[in-house]
């Protein structure tokens, strides 16, 4: 961006509306993932219907001029250095909307898209600054930004538009409706909420396919619903298919003559989350146009690759009818692929999509003709494109047939309805008459009554409009859409090592807004001082469960939400962040309470314990973790409820070790490190690790639980360790090893935070290599618990030792160069340090391998190259192309002399489906072929050749030994 950029000219002026002062307006928000759309209502208050209005958003259309238009492109743009834009609105470093959407046409890898896909990817940090997916990892010069940093950024730019527009009645003194796709979970609510709170707007959430209803409504009248419950006989099922840039939402709404109402309308259910709609079609067609632009076998890499996504989207709007009508729409469409580099004309790929070719790929590929007793393929690997985890099945009509199988109420003679009175269809893609056709022929040969098609003049703007009239409702100016909680909330009360799980609803499906649901009945015991997890459920199912009812979870009816994990101090009310190494004392209280929840007018989930017993009691909120998740990996033990323990292999684990056994071994450990024993026998500290062992049995048998007591025992006493050589020694190797992998149990965020500080320290004995290794083995072994500033400060140390000397790095003070085997695998476990150091590191160890046999180079390298972390994020994945310089070096090794070589393959070539983190077909060709020659396990070959789920195995050995008992990790 230009420091001084040139004044902008505008083509058409921000509208700007003339209102007296002090007045309220409603104002509609559709965050779209392909545009972002706004529109308003004045004056509720005022006599008369207020009428719903468009606010024309200016953007860029030029470097240099600026445009108001309905649709703002929800893309954002990095400009490299020699372009100059104007930024009257604070977006830089970024352009966003019209220009951004055209720029990122033309430079590969400066475009964010699809951000709003983003926010519901769990798999990923959504508050790291991942994005734009892809690019080049050493484009220095690139800004990057989190999913909610974007979602912000277009929020901020709308309401600095709005401001200068309306400079009476700023955005944030508006009654503001923010819309989501019904299907997202509570983690992507909370953070759209953030991203509005970030822009400075205080927001009301609504469910896009409501919105849809809701413009609807207001084009039907009361007449027009009125002849739609008569022509269904005095009830009409509307059917609601949203499909939009990146979800497919699906909705069921009852229009019914009322008791005391002419009219009632009822939300009756909502369907499971689907990361599926027009970004899956662009990619469908980009694939068929790669394949006539290259060679066969020959792809483009992942930035010329967007840049054909980016065609073929805008060709596929084009040809699925614009907003001129059918007439106006082309027969054909060109996609050119811009080359790169000095040859950037000479290397343009060019081809053509026809209307009829992409109708009948989005017809055959995305609503076949399907029974009403479909059901989509579901698998936990799913398919990824860029990253994002979309739906491994992409017709969209067999999750409608799912949907509605699991949801239609029963007609007048008891039987369910085999298909629905009407259909209101919403997204760009219904824009073309045949898919709009395909899919209500498909509902018809369900065999249930005759469909009505309602009207939806315009697709982009509905959601918008249809936000003010239900912010209108909410004054009493309009009908309501009933409905309430659009699922069931559950708290676990067994843990994930149960043979049968049990859970009890707190909110039941259908509750309404804004009212406590009690789980009445149920009293519980809430231990506070110690870290505690909970693990929540969803169900969308038309079951009737009351709170405080006890259900079985199964994966068929209930989806798993981010599990919460904290600690509650007995004082508070509310998580402490206290640390695992609290006393005994505080570590006993037990609280009786109940179970909270309540559907929050703004659209979220309000889960708490609430003390009983006491007036007013305590009350403890569960807030939902919005950050990274452990690599999706979830602990089964950690729950304070019995249960059946397994261990990495799905095993019944031994039983858990408690009462007098455990507090023999707390008392070792206190005979060693406790305070006041500074006189302990040398051979008592060597032998501890066997004392514990004699008490508890073999190391590989302690669970979680029981690992993470005796470092509970064990941190509070961590100055005893520089007592002599084998009291630091055996410290971090019990430590480390109690402690691993750094994350699985609720505490561990605590413990990890207690611990770091030691680092600093240094060790004592400098003198002692055994030291070393132990330190470095402690840190490797809790890695996967330790946040990215960490991470980088270990890499920092290790740097200097690692390095070719040629690199004159300076070595830290107070530590010397001992162990550095175990120092390099720790160097390389650290998966949260930015994806260019990494690469840096791999080019170290690879340089080694020119002259060094030690097969320990290449596991390091293997796992430095890994393409899916076994605990990070990832957008830590060193790039592809540098990973297939690596295993172009490892394939001309010497596989049956190199122990090694095979396992470190696999985790280099092993298939993601993610394109920015594949490497090529060729490579993976080579190394499957070796893979054979070398006899290797059949599942690798596979790994290699097809998207399969990483074997638990293989995430185990990760951290170079077996996972505590009772912790696995799952895709």
């Amino acid at each position: 961006m230009s420091a001084s950029p040139p004044q902008p000219t505008q083509a058409s002026a921000p509208a700007r509306a003339i209102a007296p002062s002090g007045t309220s307006r409603v104002v509609g928000i559709d965050l779209g993932t392909t545009h972002t759309v706004v529109a308003w209502a004045d004056d509720p208050g005022r006599a008369g219907t207020p009428a719903v209005q468009l606010f024309p958003i200016p953007q860029l259309v030029t470097p240099t001029e600026i445009a108001s238009r309905p649709l703002f492109p929800s893309f954002l743009y990095a400009p490299v250095a020699s372009e100059h834009a104007a930024d009257p609105w604070g977006d830089a470093p970024f352009v966003l909307g019209e220009l951004a959407r055209r720029r990122g046409h033309e430079v590969p890898g400066r475009l964010i898209a699809s951000s709003k896909s983003w926010l519901c990817h769990a798999g990923v940090d959504r508050t790291a600054p991942i994005l734009p997916w892809g690019a080049d990892e050493e484009a220095s010069d690139l800004p990057r930004a989190s999913p909610l940093e974007a979602a912000t950024r277009l929020l901020t730019h709308v309401r600095h538009a709005w401001d200068e527009a309306h400079a009476e009645g700023p955005l944030a003194a508006q009654q503001v409706v923010l819309t989501v796709p019904a299907s997202f979970d509570e983690v992507a609510r909370e953070l759209t909420l953030e991203a509005a709170q970030r822009a400075g707007l205080s927001v009301r959430l609504l469910e896009e396919p409501q919105a849809a209803f809701y413009d609807t409504m207001e084009a039907l009248g009361a007449e027009g619903l009125g002849a739609l419950i008569d022509r269904a006989g005095g009830e009409a099922l509307v059917l609601v298919v949203d499909v939009g840039g990146g979800t497919t939402d699906l909705s069921l709404i009852r229009v019914a003559r009322g008791e005391t109402t002419p009219i009632v309308i009822e939300r009756i259910a909502v369907g499971h989350h689907l990361l599926l709609g027009g970004d899956n079609m662009d990619l469908a067609l980009a694939h068929r146009c790669e394949r006539r632009l290259l060679p066969e076998g020959e792809r483009l890499e992942p930035g010329r690759f967007s840049q054909l996504v980016l065609a073929c989207r805008a060709a596929k709007e084009r040809l699925l009818g614009g907003h001129g009508g059918e007439d106006e729409v082309p027969e054909a469409v060109p996609v050119a692929v811009l080359g790169a580099g000095s040859r950037l004309i000479g290397n343009t790929l060019r081809t053509e999509l026809t209307r009829a070719e992409v109708e009948q790929l989005v017809l055959d590929g995305f609503f076949p003709e399907v029974p009403r007793s479909a059901r989509p393929e579901r698998s936990r690997a799913g398919l990824l494109a860029f990253g994002l985890p979309y739906e491994k099945d992409a017709a969209i009509t067999r999750h409608v047939a799912w949907f509605f199988a699991r949801h239609a109420p029963k007609g007048a003679d008891g039987t369910p309805l085999q298909g629905p009175h009407a259909l209101l269809l919403n997204g760009g893609v219904f824009r073309a008459r045949r898919v709009a056709e395909r899919l209500q022929a498909v509902l018809q040969a369900w065999g249930g009554p005759t469909i009505t098609r309602l009207p939806n003049a315009d697709p982009d703007l509905a959601v918008a409009r249809g936000a003010v009239a239900y912010g209108l409702a909410l004054r009493g100016r309009g009908l309501r859409i009933e409905g309430g909680a659009p699922r069931g909330y559950y708290v676990g009360l067994d843990p994930a090592t149960a043979v049968t799980r049990r859970a009890v609803c707190v909110v039941p499906r259908g509750a309404p807004e804004g009212v406590p649901q009690v789980a009445r009945g149920r009293t519980f015991g809430l231990v506070v001082g110690r870290p505690v997890r909970f693990d929540l459920f969803a169900s969308d199912d038309a079951r009737v469960d009351r709170p405080g009812d006890v259900v079985i979870v199964d994966d068929d009816h209930f989806e798993p939400l981010p599990p919460v994990a904290t600690a509650f101090d007995a004082g508070a009310t509310g998580p402490s962040g206290r640390a695992g190494g609290a006393s005994r004392a505080v570590r006993d209280v037990e609280l009786k309470v109940q179970l909270e929840g309540e559907l929050t007018a703004i659209g979220t989930l309000d889960l708490a314990c609430v003390e009983v017993g006491e007036e007013p009691g305590r009350r403890f909120r569960l807030a939902f973790q919005l950050r990274e998740p452990t690599s999706d990996a979830v602990p089964i033990e950690g729950s304070t409820s019995p249960g059946i323990p397994v261990d990495a292999g799905g095993r019944a684990a031994p039983p858990r070790i408690g009462g007098k056994r455990l507090e023999e071994a707390r008392e070792a450990i206190e005979r060693v490190f406790g305070k006041g024993r500074p006189d302990v026998a040398p051979r008592e500290v060597k032998n501890l690790v066997r004392e514990l062992e004699r008490i508890l049995g073999e190391r590989p048998s302690w669970t979680t639980e029981t690992a993470r007591a005796l470092v509970d025992t064990l941190l509070p006493s961590a100055r005893s360790r520089r007592r002599t050589a084998d009291h630091e020694r055996v410290f971090w190797q019990l430590a480390g090893y109690c402690l691993r992998p750094g994350f699985g149990d609720p505490g561990d965020p605590a413990r990890i935070t207690a611990v770091t500080p030691l680092f600093a320290e240094k060790l004592a004995f400098p003198q002692e290599p055994r030291g070393y290794q132990q330190l470095w083995i402690a840190w490797r072994r809790v890695a996967g618990g330790l946040d990215e500033a960490t991470q980088v400060a270990l890499r920092d140390l290790a740097d200097p030792f690692l390095a070719p000397a040629e690199r004159k790095l300076k070595k830290p003070k107070g530590f010397k160069p001992e162990a550095l085997d175990d120092l390099r695998e720790l160097a390389a476990s650290l998966e949260r340090v930015p994806a260019t150091r990494r690469s840096e590191l791999g080019a170290w160890l690879l340089e080694r391998t020119w002259t060094d046999r030690d097969p320990r180079l290449w596991a390091a390298i293997g796992r430095i190259g890994a393409r899916i972390p076994a605990y990070a994020s990832v957008h830590h994945v060193v790039g592809a192309t540098t990973v297939e310089r690596w295993l172009d070096h490892l394939l001309r090794e010497k596989w049956d002399q190199l122990p090694t070589a095979a396992a470190a393959a696999v985790q280099m070539a092993r298939v993601t489906g993610d394109r920015a983190r594949d490497v090529s077909e060729r490579t993976r060709a080579e190394v499957e072929r070796r893979l054979v020659k070398v006899g290797a396990r059949e599942a690798w070959i596979r790994a290699v050749r097809e998207l399969v789920a990483v074997e638990e195995a293989d995430r185990a050995a990760f951290f170079g030994e077996g996972l505590p008992v009772g912790l696995r990790l799952v895709e």
